[in-house]
C-alpha cells in the first residue's frame, strides 16, 4: 500500500501525463507515484494505480458506465454523441447496457470464435506469404492493419469486396481514443456517417436473407434477449468495429515487438505451446488500452477516501498491470509468468470485453503462423508510435526482417508515416 492514503479528493495529487518522465518512462513515473498514493488526478479523471483496488472497483455495483459525458466534455459533434449513447457499451449502463450485452454475447460463443480459425489461418497465411517479397516489411501495414479487419469481416458476414471501405473508416474510428478530439473530428464523423449507411443496408439485407453470421445472429438474438432499437443495432456493429480493430492491431504489434525485444523469438519456436502465455503476458506489460472510464452512482468510499457521486474514475490498466503487489518483478517480461492472465487489458466483471476469446484466438492463430514461418524474424529499426495524447497506444509502423531470407543484404527500413 502506498506511504500515505488521501483523505478527500482535495487531497490526491494532480499529475500531468505530458510531463517528461510520464512520456519517457512511465513504468518508472507510475512506480514512483504509487509508493504514494493509489489515486492521482489527471486530465482523464481520477486514475488508480493500484491494481487490487482497479480489480474491486471493476465489479463494485456502486460504479458503473461513465455515459457520454465524457466525450461531451471534449466538445464531440453530433455523430460522435450518437456513438457515445448508442454504440459504445462502456458508456452504455444499467438495463439497457445488460440487455444489449445479451444479445452480443450470442454472437461470441466459443463454438462461433473456433469455426473461425481456419479462416483466421487463411488470412495470416496469405498476408505472411506475401511479405516473403517485402524484406524489410512493416509489420502494421502488412499485416497487423489488414488481418483483424479481415477476421472481424468474415464475422459479420461483410463481402470480401467490401474490405477496403472498411480498412479506411475503421482507421477513422480509432481517433475516438485520442485527445483531444477535435483536430480528428472531421475524420471520425465521415466514419461513423459511412459506416451506419453501411450497416443499415447490411441490416436490412439479413433481415431478408439470415446466414449463419453475426449479424444474423444478432437480429435472431432479440427475441430472447429483448428488443435492440435500430441504433442500438447498428451502434453495436460499429462498435465491434472500434472494440476490434485497432486494439488488436496495436496488441499484436507489441506482442511481437516484446518477443524480439526480450529475444525470445526462437525459444517460442521451439516451444509453440507457451504462445497464450507469451501473449497474456504482452498484453499485461503493454496493453493497448490504457484506461477503463468508470463513474461513481452513489457514495463510496476507499482506503478512507469518500468518492461522491458523480466522480469520473478511471482505472489504469497500465499502472495497475505493473503493481509489484500483484506481479512480482512487474516490468519484467517473462512468457512463463503464472498470472498474467489476470492483467486488466481487457477490462474484468460485469464489462469484461465482450471480445476477448476472439482476440486471444485471433492472435495465437496469428502467432503460431508468424514463428512457424519466420523464424528468423528480428527488428530492422525503430517502431513508431501514436503522436499526439491518445488512452489507446501501440505502434503505427514496426519494420522487420527475418535474416534467413535476407542473406545480408543491406536493410532499409521503411519509413513510418505519421498519423
Amino acid at each position: 500500500m502506498p506511504e500515505v492514503a488521501p483523505l478527500t479528493l482535495a487531497d490526491v495529487p494532480t499529475i500531468d501525463l505530458t510531463d517528461e518522465p510520464f512520456r519517457t518512462n512511465p513504468a518508472a513515473a507510475f512506480d514512483a507515484v504509487r509508493q504514494k498514493t493509489w489515486i492521482i488526478q489527471t486530465v482523464r479523471g481520477y486514475e488508480v494505480l493500484d491494481y487490487d483496488i482497479a480489480q474491486q472497483m471493476c465489479v463494485d455495483p456502486r460504479f458503473d458506465s461513465i455515459g457520454p459525458d465524457y466525450y461531451r466534455n471534449l466538445g464531440a459533434s453530433e455523430q460522435v454523441m450518437w456513438y457515445a449513447t448508442q454504440a459504445s457499451l462502456p458508456m452504455i449502463g444499467g438495463e439497457r447496457h445488460d440487455r444489449i450485452r445479451r444479445a452480443l454475447q450470442r454472437g461470441f460463443t466459443r463454438r462461433r470464435i473456433d469455426s473461425l480459425r481456419p479462416q483466421m489461418r487463411s488470412v495470416a497465411t496469405r498476408l505472411i506469404d506475401a511479405l516473403a517479397d517485402r524484406d524489410p516489411f512493416d509489420l502494421v501495414a502488412d499485416f497487423s492493419t489488414i488481418y483483424p479487419l479481415e477476421v472481424l469481416c468474415a464475422l459479420m458476414g461483410v463481402p470480401a469486396q467490401d474490405i477496403d471501405r472498411f480498412g479506411a473508416w475503421t482507421i477513422d474510428l480509432g481517433l475516438l481514443a485520442r485527445f483531444p478530439l477535435e483536430p480528428h473530428m472531421v475524420r471520425i464523423d465521415a466514419a461513423i456517417t459511412g459506416l451506419r449507411e453501411y450497416f443499415r443496408e447490411l441490416v436490412a439485407r439479413r433481415h431478408r436473407q439470415p446466414g449463419e453470421d453475426f449479424v444474423s445472429t444478432l437480429i435472431a438474438a432479440q427475441k430472447e434477449t429483448g428488443r435492440l432499437t435500430e441504433d442500438e443495432l447498428h451502434g453495436a456493429l460499429l462498435n465491434l468495429l472500434f472494440a476490434g480493430q485497432d486494439t488488436t492491431r496495436y496488441q499484436f504489434g507489441w506482442v511481437v515487438q516484446l518477443l524480439l525485444q526480450h529475444e525470445e523469438w526462437e525459444r517460442l519456436d521451439a516451444a509453440p505451446d507457451r504462445v497464450p502465455c507469451a501473449i497474456e503476458e504482452a498484453m499485461r506489460l503493454e496493453p493497448t488500452l490504457h484506461i477503463l472510464l468508470r463513474k461513481v452512482v452513489t457514495d463510496v468510499e476507499y482506503c478512507g477516501l469518500v468518492l461522491p457521486a458523480g466522480t469520473l474514475m478511471a482505472v489504469n490498466t497500465y499502472a495497475a498491470n505493473r503493481d509489484p503487489a500483484a506481479f512480482p518483478d512487474p516490468h519484467r517480461f517473462d512468457v512463463m509468468r503464472a498470472n498474467a492472465h489476470r492483467h486488466l487489458g481487457f477490462g474484468h466483471g460485469g464489462h469484461l470485453c465482450l471480445g476477448h476469446g476472439l482476440a486471444r484466438t485471433e492472435m495465437a492463430e496469428a502467432l503460431t503462423l508468424f514463428v512457424e514461418r519466420l523464424p528468423g524474424l528480428q527488428l530492422a529499426g525503430e517502431p513508431g508510435g501514436v503522436t499526439g495524447f491518445s488512452s489507446m497506444t501501440g505502434a503505427e509502423c514496426i519494420p522487420l526482417v527475418n535474416r534467413q531470407q535476407r542473406q545480408d543484404r543491406p536493410i532499409e527500413a521503411p519509413s513510418c508515416p505519421r498519423r
